[in-house]
């Protein structure tokens, strides 16, 4: 790891371990609670899946006629599971890349790139992990035709798939991969001096949704005019799919118990390191209040030493081991918690207070407060 990297994660860490941990665990319960919306979506998604009643799709005009009003108008939410075909006098699309008959083409081309340190030792695989989107050049074309779903058994009815608010994934095959070697540049040699990521190849891919699959299509199904048509649920995280409803129970079953316990656990950890916390911030407050008021005792006992008592101590009556090490004239009155060394005199001391860092003289350990020791 570079000294770049190095200094990011330290940044890193101590940020995280701010407060006593306060930030971890404000990130643990910011995750926990992450956790808990996606179980209960999960879970919502799950009993609305479950309550769905799998139809054939001959038999979807019967559904519709006999639930809501008498008009049939009111969308039920069901399951249909059918093969794509194009609908009466439809269009098909024709991708270049595969050259296959589809409704749903969807290409992609993005730019890899290659990480080198460089004459200069650099690397920037810690920021590309959060900086990677910034990158990454990625073009995306999607197109798709009009198709309806039939039953191959029974081909008196047709369900119309409608995909214009469809925000869930579709059940794309890829048809089409290739990888084009970029060529070098004055301005690729430049990059690979300095150590920063420079394009090695472009990654072209074409999907497609080709006539005849077999997918299970879950959503609102309604008559509009003459047809039957079904559109997404914006509430479940699918609308398309090759999984049947079972497996889609199964699936969200899985989701959902994986959801619970992450969210439990991490709940468990956010509020032990918050209890850790306050206990700590709590025990920080009490020991500065302590060391205050010590400190105002200290002051106030420094300040009743009479002018006596001070010039016999500078006359020379006091012996060598008893003298401050810091001016070496007065005796050795105050001693350093929580390190416990008597080494300088009272007025001393108070300088050594004065510092940014406080440290003991003889052992450099932190000073939190002073105490004045009397000879008798």
């Amino acid at each position: 790891m570079s000294a770049r990297d190095r200094e990011t994660a330290v940044a890193l860490a101590r940020a995280a371990a701010a407060l006593d941990g306060a930030v971890v665990g404000l990130g643990t319960a910011a995750l926990a609670v992450a956790s808990w919306v996606k179980y209960l979506a999960a879970s919502g998604a799950l009993r609305r899946i479950a309550a769905a009643p799998v139809v054939a799709i001959p038999d979807l005009r019967s559904l519709l006629s006999g639930e809501g009003d008498g008009d049939g108008d009111e969308p039920v939410f069901a399951a249909v599971r059918g093969h794509v075909r194009v609908p009466p006098r439809g269009k098909f699309l024709v991708p270049p890349g595969s050259g296959e008959h589809c409704v749903v083409a969807k290409h992609t081309q993005m730019c890899l790139f290659n990480e080198w340190r460089g004459i200069f030792g650099w690397t920037f695989d810690l920021h590309a992990l959060f900086f990677k989107s910034l990158k990454e050049q990625i073009t995306t074309s999607f197109r798709w035709v009009p198709f309806v779903l039939v039953d191959p058994e029974n081909m008196t009815g047709m369900l119309h798939v409608k995909l214009d608010r469809a925000m869930q994934p579709l059940p794309l095959t890829t048809v089409y991969h290739k990888l084009i070697p970029v060529e070098s540049t004055p301005y690729t040699l430049f990059q690979t001096i300095i150590g920063n990521g420079y394009p090695i190849a472009l990654l072209d891919e074409e999907k497609i949704l080709p006539i005849g699959k077999e997918i299970t299509a879950i959503g609102f199904c309604r008559k509009n005019k003459a047809s039957v048509e079904i559109s997404s649920c914006p509430e479940i995280p699918f609308f398309l799919s090759e999984l049947t409803k079972d497996e889609m129970e199964a699936e969200l079953s899985s989701r959902a118990r994986t959801l619970f316990w992450a969210s439990v656990v991490l709940g468990t950890v956010s509020i032990c390191l918050l209890g850790f916390a306050t206990y700590r911030s709590w025990r920080k407050i009490k020991q500065r209040r302590e060391a205050r008021q010590a400190q105002e005792i200290f002051r106030q006992t420094t300040d009743d030493v009479t002018e006596g008592e001070s010039s016999d101590e500078e006359a020379g009556e006091v012996g060598d081991g008893q003298l401050c090490v810091i001016c070496l004239r007065r005796r050795r009155r105050a001693a350093f918690i929580p390190c416990g060394h008597l080494v300088c005199c009272c007025n001393c001391a108070l300088i050594v207070e004065r510092h940014v860092e406080p440290l003991c003289p003889m052992c450099r350990q932190d000073i939190r407060f002073m105490i004045r020791i009397y000879g008798n």
